[in-house]
C-alpha cells in the first residue's frame, strides 16, 4: 500500500525532504501501513511502544480511563498527525490507550530504522532524526499547554485559552475543531452541559460565534491576557 507522499511532506517529521528522497527513505525505514476499524485499539495503556505512527486517513485518539471507568480524551490526531514518537524514543510503557474512533489508516515507522543510519548516508535520514526531535519538543509544549488549561479554576478562561490556542495554530480567527462537544469537554476536563452553557454565554456576549464545530473569535489575545473577560 503506497502512502500519500504529499501528505507526509506536510508533517513536521518529513519536513524539508523531497518526494524522491522521501520515497527512498520509506523503503529504507521499512514502514508498514495498517487499517483500523471503528473503535479498534492500536495499543493499550501499559504496552511498550516501539513505532511512531502517522495518520494517513481518519483519526486516532489517545485516551485514559478514570477510576469510575469513564474515558478521558488526551489527544486526537487527524490526517498528517504523528503520534507515539515520544513513547517510542523513551522506550517506556504507554500511559494511554490509543484507538481509532471512526476507522483509520496509519503508517508505522520503527525506532531502530529511524535511529540507524543507512548505507547511502542520505541527507533525508539525518533530517528525519532532527525532525523527530522537533516533533517531540512541540508535543512536550502542547502537553504543558494542556496543563495550563486544567490549572485554570475558571471555566470561562479555560475555554477561552483553548480557543485562542486553536486560533494561533490555524492562523485565523475562523477555524473548525476536530473534536465533538463531548470530546472537547473531556479534553478540558469539564462537564459537557457546563461547557455548552459557557459557549452560549460567550456567543451572547459577542466574544465568539459558533455553529457546531465552526468558530469565529472576536476577542484579542491581549484582552485574554489582561482581563477575566
Amino acid at each position: 500500500m503506497q502512502p500519500d507522499i504529499p501528505l507526509l511532506q506536510q508533517t513536521i517529521l518529513f519536513s524539508g525532504i523531497e518526494a524522491e528522497e522521501l520515497q527512498h527513505l520509506l523503503t529504507c525505514l521499512g514502514g508498514s501501513v495498517r487499517r483500523y476499524g471503528r473503535g479498534e485499539f492500536l495499543w493499550h495503556a501499559g504496552d511498550t511502544v516501539l513505532q511512531a505512527g502517522i495518520v494517513l486517513q481518519g483519526a486516532v485518539d489517545a485516551v485514559q480511563y478514570r477510576e469510575d471507568g469513564a474515558m478521558q480524551l488526551v489527544a486526537r490526531h487527524t490526517a498528517g498527525g504523528v503520534f507515539g514518537e515520544m513513547l517510542m524514543a523513551a522506550g517506556e510503557a504507554s500511559p494511554v490507550s490509543v484507538l481509532s474512533p471512526e476507522g483509520a489508516e496509519v503508517l508505522f515507522l520503527p525506532l531502530e530504522r529511524i535511529m540507524e543510519g543507512c548505507e547511502r548516508h542520505c541527507e533525508g535520514h539525518a533530517r528525519l532524526r532532527m525532525n523527530l526531535l522537533r516533533e517531540s519538543a512541540q508535543k512536550f509544549w502542547q502537553m504543558r499547554q494542556r496543563v495550563t488549561y486544567l490549572s485554570e479554576p475558571s471555566l470561562r478562561r479555560r475555554v477561552l485559552l483553548y480557543l485562542q490556542d486553536c486560533r494561533s495554530r490555524q492562523g485565523s480567527d475562523c477555524f473548525r475543531l476536530s473534536l465533538t462537544r463531548e470530546e472537547m469537554a473531556a479534553y478540558l476536563a469539564v462537564n459537557r452541559s457546563a461547557l455548552s452553557r459557557e459557549l452560549s454565554r460567550l456567543q451572547q456576549e459577542g466574544l465568539i460565534e459558533f455553529y457546531r464545530n465552526s468558530f469565529r473569535l472576536h476577542f484579542s489575545p491581549e484582552q485574554l491576557s489582561v482581563t477575566e473577560m
